[in-house]
């Protein structure tokens, strides 16, 4: 069940499922001691031009988590 919640951090960009088949570069929010793969709610999962244009930027998000997953419904820079 994933819970809403509001999320600040940095945006990065490494690999994701290492050495496995669905290996890929992935767009992750790295928030103190905390790392999650981020996605934008109705954006592609695998190539997302507005999440990778935020890499190296600081935000502010609030959507919904799910272990390692955070599916951003509002996403604000600063």
């Amino acid at each position: 069940m994933a819970d809403m919640v509001e999320l600040k951090g940095r945006v990065v960009m490494r690999k994701f499922a290492e050495g496995s088949k669905s290996e890929h570069d992935a767009v992750f929010l790295e928030t103190d001691g905390n790392s999650y793969h981020l996605r934008r709610l109705g954006g592609n999962p695998f190539d997302d031009p507005t999440l990778k244009a935020m890499v190296g930027k600081t935000i502010s998000a609030r959507g919904l988590l799910n272990d390692e997953l955070f599916i951003a419904h509002e996403i604000n820079e600063g």
